[in-house]
Formats: structure tokens, sequence, C-alpha cells
């Protein structure tokens, strides 16, 4: 049977039964399908669909609550999948799908592509509409393996590079989990590295795009492993959360970025630096007194450091969010929402969180000069940071036509390889030295 075909006898259900299951529920469905398909030589696959938006000023204005999108889009997605087949949603914007006892591996990818094509059309609400860009990442058992961490893994990795890939879906190949292989056990060793004070900041510079000068930079943490080579950022990252390290890497990287900037300041340059905040360094409740203790020992002004939060993270705890935004306002640093645009705020949190600044995804960013989709989200949150006296900045800017069009339509900052690579702290600071003057 298809992967896409319900089988006889009545409509497909997403799950087999009237109630959709739980994230707990598809996980637990998942280890006992992995264990059948590995007893019966039996194959499976694991998609995970990221929901992301495109009408971005229509879901700031009278968009739905991220949950009820989602409840749209699992209704939707149930009736081109089989009774066998099960999903649940995993967060705001993503879903998992299981699809068991598959005959062949290709049944995966046409089943993307029929969860994709059911998806084109805009998600109709009370309110209006839910124009959505939704990418698919597939592992499939036994090519990926039959461990369900792993296969979420491989999924997730296959994930972010369809949401690169004009098709939409992408299934994980050999090189792209070489990531995962490469990152087994180094908790320990990030643990270590902290400790040692082995990891290292890069700097990706800013600029006013009204007169060209720097004004600021975003601080990227770096790792450079013994045997596995360079380690990004967001791998990184999702070790230290997975750990428990978060809070230590987070008060290592903010001491090292204010550490530089002290240094700069003794020599009369004052850049504005950025620090992004995890998901879960927004719940430690002595986050505010942290960042106010360590301005103080580097005897910084507050308006040195913008925490940048990512939009989801934000949202997902509006009321611990508020309070948290507000005592980190109380110290006096900059507050922006990374990645704007991806997720699913409201005039109503932008109005009440104490933020200063927007910065626009990448990913519309990059697309803004050939699609019109892009170009009017881009437009629109430059012009939904002004009405709110906010700085509009862009991130991922790649090319001189995109940052001619940002500065005309208004933008404030720009970051991105035409504006500058990524660099170290000492080629940061001569660059900046070079240009300020």
């Amino acid at each position: 049977m298809s992967a896409n075909t319900p089988p006889s006898g009545g409509p497909a259900t997403l799950s087999g039964r009237t109630e959709e299951p739980t994230r707990e529920e598809l996980l637990r469905f998942l280890d006992r399908e992995t264990a059948i398909a590995r007893a019966t030589d039996g194959r499976l696959a694991v998609l995970v669909l990221e929901l992301r938006r495109v009408d971005r000023l229509q879901a700031l204005l009278k968009g739905p609550a991220a949950s009820t999108t989602m409840e749209l889009v699992l209704d939707r997605v149930r009736k081109v999948l089989r009774s066998d087949d099960r999903a649940a949603a995993i967060n705001d914007d993503e879903v998992c799908l299981v699809l068991p006892r598959l005959a062949h591996p290709t049944q995966a990818t046409l089943a993307a592509v029929k969860v994709l094509r059911t998806l084109d059309r805009p998600i109709a609400h009370e309110g209006g509409s839910a124009v959505l860009r939704p990418c698919v990442g597939i592992a499939t058992v036994p090519e990926h393996g039959y461990d369900p961490a792993e296969l979420l893994m491989a999924a997730d990795v296959a994930r972010r590079i369809a949401a690169t890939r004009e098709e939409g879906y992408h299934v994980v190949q050999a090189e792209d989990t070489i990531e995962s292989e490469v990152y087994r056990g180094l908790d320990l060793d990030l643990e270590r590295a902290i400790r040692a004070n082995e990891l290292h900041i890069a700097y990706l510079p800013q600029i006013d795009l009204r007169t060209g000068k720097p004004v600021a930079a975003e601080a990227i943490v770096r790792w450079r492993h013994g045997a596995a080579g360079d380690i990004p950022a967001e791998t990184i990252v999702g070790i230290a959360e997975r750990t428990g390290l978060i809070g230590s890497l987070t008060f290592w990287a903010l001491n090292a970025v204010l550490r530089h900037a002290a240094a700069m300041h003794r020599e009369n340059l004052s850049p504005r630096f950025s620090v992004n905040l995890s998901t879960r360094t927004l719940t430690d409740v002595e986050l505010p007194t942290v960042v106010d203790q360590a301005l103080k020992t580097w005897g910084l002004p507050s308006n040195t450091v913008t925490l940048e939060i990512t939009e989801s993270s934000m949202i997902a705890d509006a009321e611990r969010s508020m309070a948290m935004l507000t005592r980190l306002k109380g110290v006096g640093v900059g507050l922006s929402i990374d990645d704007f645009g991806t997720g699913y705020s409201s005039l109503a949190y932008l109005r009440k969180f104490p933020l200063d600044e927007l910065k626009i995804d990448k990913v519309f960013v990059a697309g803004m000069l050939s699609d019109k989709g892009d170009l009017q989200v881009v437009r629109s949150v430059i012009d939904l940071a002004h009405n709110f006296e906010l700085r509009a900045v862009a991130e991922g800017v790649e090319d001189a036509r995109t940052l001619e069009e940002l500065k005309r339509m208004g933008c404030d900052v720009a970051q991105g390889f035409h504006v500058a690579a990524a660099m170290g702290e000492k080629a940061f600071r001569d660059w900046w030295a070079a240009r300020i003057g």
C-alpha cells in the first residue's frame, strides 16, 4: 500500500483513532515500531515537518494563535496519511510524522510531497488565513539505523537542508549525518572546554545602512575540537542544552564578550555587542543578576550589550518571558528578537515586550530579490519595527543589490557576508578601528 493512499473501508485518520497523539505518545510509538522493524527486517520513515509563516504582516495583524494554526495543519495533513501513520506537534512550528511498515523508502518521499502539496493552500481560519512555506526532512529505517533518537536527529538535519531546497524536502544522506556521528559523545568534552577556556568568540559585524559605519557585532561561540574539528554554534548550544551546561556556556560567552569589549573601550572603541540567549536560559531567574554583575565586573555601561532572544522562545511562555525581559531591561541592556518572521508573534506581544530591535530572518533577506513574498515580509518587518520605534536589522546580506534594496526600504542595520564575514577578536578589533574613523 502506498504511504499516501488511505486503506479502503473509510477515510484516513491521522493516527488511526479519534484523538491526536501527544508528542510523548508519538515517541513511544516510534520506539515500538523501530523495534518491530528491526525484528522483522521492516521499513519505516521519520519525517520532521517545519511550518514557516510567509504572510508575516497577516500573521501579526490578525493571524490565529500558533496552537490554532497547528490544529488546522494537522487536520489537513491527516487526510493524506494512512491510518497506520502517526503525527504530532513537537513544538509550535514543527510536526513529527512516523510512517511504519513501508514497502519501499520512496514511499516516504511520496508522503512528503503529498504533505507539502496539501499545505500549498492557505490555512483558513475565522480571522483570515495563514500562508505557509513548509519543508520536510526525511530519515528511513534501515538506511539510517534503528535508534529512535538518531532517526529524529537525522530527520532534523534533513529538515534544515530541506529549508534551502526549492522542492521543500530532503532525504538525509550519508554526508549529511556526518555531523551527528562526529558530535556524539562530546558532552563531557564541552564541559571540560568551558572550564579550560578552550572556546572562543567570533564576531559578525553590523553596519548602519545610512552611514555605512560599523555600529555593532553579533557574538558567535566557536569550538575547535581536537577530533571533531570546528563545531558550529548551534551544535554547541544543542549539546549544552541537552546536558544542562547552557548556564555555564552563557556565563562563559557573556564574560568573554565583555572582556573583549573592555579591551576595546580602553582604545576608545565602543561597539555594541549582541549575545544570543537560548530558550532555556530565559527560565533562569538568576540571569538578570548574572548580567548585571558581569557588566560591573568589567566596568562597562549596560548599553554595551544587546541580548538576542528567538521569536519562538519569547512567546512559548509569554508571561514568564515578559517578567524576565522586564528584569533584563531594568539592568539596562538592549533586547532584540532574533530570526523575526519565522514564528508567531502578535502585535500584542510587540506592544508589551520592552524591545529595542527586530532582526529579519536571513531566509527572507536571501530571497527578497527573487521572491515577492519574501520582499513583502522584509518590507513589513521594517515598517513594523519603525512603527514601534525599534531598530530593523537584516541578517544574511550576501550581495550589494540586497544591501542597496534594504537601504532603499529604510532598514537601519545590516549584517552578513557582504558586510563582513565572522572574524576573531583581534581581527574584529582591527576591522572596527580601520572603519570607525
